[in-house]
């Protein structure tokens, strides 16, 4: 579930004085890395559950490109001299994500003695379900089923009802007098497998600043940092009545959540399954527009072959998956079409009618999952 924005909300975790004084609350940490949006989803996870929670903020040697097949459950791959300390009292449950913590992860439940719970987020991090308590992953990392992992349409967020109004009340004039509906385009960018271009953002702002002046509204592009000078400048040009904020590194604060909290309709880039599901839980209406695929590489090619194989009913294909030798291709039209049939979402364009607004509430979002995860620390 990678989320290549630097739109992660911040949040100040638990720390250990507010975990002493919830006595008959587990003990949690968190492992978090370098990447806002492995620690976005981590760190919604937690709050959904309601527990106090240590962060343990990782940093990763260049042995961290190795297979997990061999580091295992080790400390190989950490750099323990720019990483939060690890070691006893050991925590009861361990939420982390992605590739380079899962052995962290299982050398802490190592340590433990087995008592220690893993659970584990991310198509390259919980692909192998065996090796965690629980593997929590996305439908379109379209993964095998297995009786350690479940299986989500969205991933988690740190967007909830009372961030929002936070927000609200912080940015109360970031649209200005601008006319409503205030539409708000959030524009991701370039990734490994989609591709946005001057020419597709172009065409995007012009179709989209077209859709809000037909309801009599106004038009604001929200960029991030994979979007880059060229889609900004097409963006401009195409449409030259909307406003527009520009992601950019040196800013002390980033309105993005305030924009999530005011617009009165989403449009959102669909190669970002970090925002898409940010936009969900902001419960707007909200809008996925499709950035065109890059053709599939060889390895891609390949996986799908074998993934097609294993549906079929291959033990020797399905086997490669489950042991984490072959990571299927993610296809996230399969997450549009579920938001789409959920009611959360509607494609842009399509002017059929709408069966939701958007958003369903987290605790419900995600009521499986915590039931889950609970059921893992009833012997504590």
């Amino acid at each position: 579930m990678p989320a290549h924005e630097s739109h992660a909300v911040e949040a100040a975790p638990a720390d250990s004085a507010a975990a002493e004084s919830a006595p008959s609350a587990p003990r949690v940490w968190l492992l978090l890395d370098d990447r806002p949006g492995h620690n976005t989803q981590v760190i919604g996870l937690a709050e959904t559950l309601g527990w106090p929670y240590e962060a343990k903020q990782l940093r990763f040697t260049a042995l961290n490109r190795l297979s997990n097949r061999l580091l295992g459950a080790g400390l190989l791959s950490l750099d323990a001299g720019q990483s939060d300390r690890l070691g006893p009292p050991w925590p009861d449950l361990v939420i982390a994500m992605g590739r380079r913590c899962a052995p962290i992860a299982r050398w802490v439940k190592r340590r433990s003695g087995g008592r220690t719970k893993l659970v584990q987020l991310g198509r390259k991090g919980a692909n192998v379900a065996a090796d965690f308590d629980l593997a929590v992953t996305c439908r379109h990392f379209q993964l095998p089923p297995h009786p350690q992992r479940i299986d989500l349409l969205l991933p988690p967020t740190q967007v909830n009802s009372a961030r929002l109004r936070q927000a609200a009340e912080r940015w109360a004039g970031l649209f200005g007098d601008a006319a409503r509906p205030r539409v708000a385009l959030l524009v991701g960018g370039t990734t490994a497998h989609h591709r946005l271009d001057a020419a597709t953002a172009a065409r995007m702002a012009a179709e989209v600043q077209a859709f809000a002046e037909s309801l009599g509204g106004s038009l604001t592009c929200v960029t991030s940092r994979r979007s880059g000078p060229a889609v900004e400048a097409a963006l401009q040009q195409a449409a030259p009545r909307a406003e527009f904020h520009f992601w950019r590194r040196e800013r002390r604060e980033n309105p993005y959540l305030g924009y999530l909290a005011l617009a009165d309709i989403l449009v959102v880039t669909g190669e970002s399954e970090s925002m898409l599901a940010e936009a969900a839980d902001a419960a707007k209406p909200l809008y996925i527009y499709p950035i065109p695929a890059k053709p599939p590489g060889w390895r891609a090619r390949v996986a799908g072959a074998v993934l097609a194989a294993a549906r079929r009913g291959s033990a020797a294909c399905d086997r490669l998956i489950q042991n984490g030798i072959l990571v299927p291709p993610r296809d996230l039209t399969v997450m549009h079409r579920g938001m789409v049939e959920a009611g959360i979402a509607r494609n842009f364009g399509d002017e059929s009618a709408h069966t939701g607004t958007a958003g369903a509430a987290q605790p419900a979002r995600f009521g499986a999952l915590v039931a889950r995860i609970r059921q893992l620390l009833e012997s504590r």
